[in-house]
């Protein structure tokens, strides 16, 4: 079953260790070479912290349960920085083609919340699978251009036929 960013936010970070409420999550890191979420963030600016991936031990829709207090860290480079201070976002950030093309904003991303492995950006209408990210940073997201096509203008239908996009709620 899939999740979404937006749908994520405030959640309760629970250490399982302690069944004590540790923070609530107020964004997720990507890489999106990897396609993986690789960290959540609790807290914002310089009282933000940040759990690892690979400490989540269960994402249910009430709560997310991390190994124990431990798993929380400070910022420990300029990435992870940038990624509690909400610059890394890929949600609301602009998204652009590989032609140049601007298709609009990224309203969601949908991950597979017990691996982590993103599957799909969501623009407006249309689900942008994540093979075609190619980058994200702080000015915007690139993906590649169905077809060498601009996505919006084939609309979803199109899109779809294109094997690169899909409505929201569509079978893929």
């Amino acid at each position: 079953m899939s999740e979404r960013f937006t749908a994520a936010i405030g959640r309760k970070l629970v250490s399982r260790a302690s069944a004590e409420e540790v923070g609530s999550l107020t964004h997720l890191v990507l890489d999106v070479g990897r396609r993986q979420v690789t960290s959540l963030v609790a807290g914002k600016g310089r009282r933000a912290a940040l759990v690892d991936w690979d400490q989540v031990s269960g994402f249910g829709p009430d709560a997310v349960m991390i190994a124990d207090d431990s798993a929380l860290h400070r910022p420990r480079d300029d990435r992870e920085r940038a990624a509690a201070e909400g610059k890394l976002e890929v949600v609301g950030r602009r998204v652009l083609s590989d032609m140049g093309d601007a298709l609009g904003e990224a309203t969601d991303v949908v991950f597979d919340p017990a691996s982590g492995a993103v599957e799909t950006l969501v623009i407006g209408e249309l689900e942008i699978p994540a093979t075609s990210i190619l980058g994200a940073g702080s000015y915007a997201v690139v993906v590649k251009a169905p077809g060498g096509e601009d996505p919006t203008s084939l609309g979803p239908e199109g899109a779809q036929r294109a094997g690169e996009a899909r409505s929201p709620g569509s079978d893929p």
